[in-house]
């Protein structure tokens, strides 16, 4: 849980420097945000030309990003006392809240772009209440736990399926990876990926059964493939890409879907030991 956590983390805030949060999404919609700057006496022109504007979102977005880096950094050498954080709970939630929501918005508010994102951006809250020690918890509470975990990789599941099936268009991405990962053509590839997608809804249904050999079941395809996507994008790019755009985008994104391997594989391990 502490790695899902520390990695989702990273990623984010290595994300948000890099590549910025997609706040322009927001701040530069007329509809949406129109009436804010307008209140200030800013003409909707004037606020969408600015420069000190544009400098002052991307210094937003860079703060969010080092908030986001020295959260990881908390994470992965404060060894004890998560549950002091509940203080800290609303705010971590407001930032965590704040990505997802924005890659929502900028995807044209499907919803499988919003639930593509709930292992990331769940990781750090579930640690949070995973605490120092799940032994120290009643088996009950570990049971609700880790039930809560299967529920959130399903739901990352389903998002990729419906863009897997064709449910929303296919990703460019999606399918060059799979293109370039096992040397297809472009048609392969989709059939390919509709099956994944098909797959991947009956793992999300089983993962949301209330039985653990149905959870185990569905992990078998679940973990190996969420290992191979997070490295895809690393192998499919890695020889099209310079070394500077693998750093500053793929890498991070590689970090970022860590716990799309880490949760899943945390519910494996409890199902076993404590059958």
């Amino acid at each position: 849980m502490r790695l899902a956590a520390i990695s989702a983390s990273l990623g984010i805030g290595w994300l948000a420097l890099t590549n910025g949060l997609a706040l322009r999404e927001l701040l530069w919609d007329a509809t949406a945000f129109g009436p804010v700057p307008e209140a200030f006496g800013w003409s909707w022109k004037e606020w969408v030309t600015s420069a000190g504007v544009d400098r002052g979102i991307t210094l937003a977005e860079k703060t969010i990003g080092v908030v986001f880096l020295l959260l990881a950094g908390l994470l992965a050498f404060r060894s004890k006392g998560y549950s002091g954080w509940l203080v800290g709970l609303i705010p971590l939630v407001l930032l965590l809240s704040l990505r997802p929501l924005l890659f929502w918005k900028a995807h044209f508010y499907q919803l499988g772009a919003l639930l593509e994102l709930a292992m990331q951006t769940l990781a750090p809250l579930l640690f949070v209440w995973y605490g120092r020690k799940i032994s120290d918890k009643p088996a009950a509470w570990a049971a609700g736990f880790w039930r809560f975990v299967g529920a959130t990789t399903a739901f990352a599941f389903i998002g990729h399926g419906l863009y897997a099936v064709g449910f929303y268009p296919v990703p460019a991405h999606f399918v060059f990876m799979t293109q370039s990962g096992l040397g297809v053509g472009e048609d392969a590839a989709r059939q390919l990926l509709f099956s994944v997608g098909i797959l991947d809804f009956l793992a999300a249904a089983l993962l949301l059964l209330p039985w653990r050999k149905a959870w185990e079941v569905a992990l078998v395809w679940v973990i190996p493939w969420a290992i191979l996507t997070t490295l895809a994008r690393l192998w499919s790019y890695g020889g099209f890409v310079g070394v500077d755009t693998l750093l500053t985008q793929w890498l991070p994104q590689v970090v970022v879907r860590l716990p799309h391997v880490l949760l899943p594989l945390g519910l494996f391990f409890w199902s076993r030991e404590t059958r």
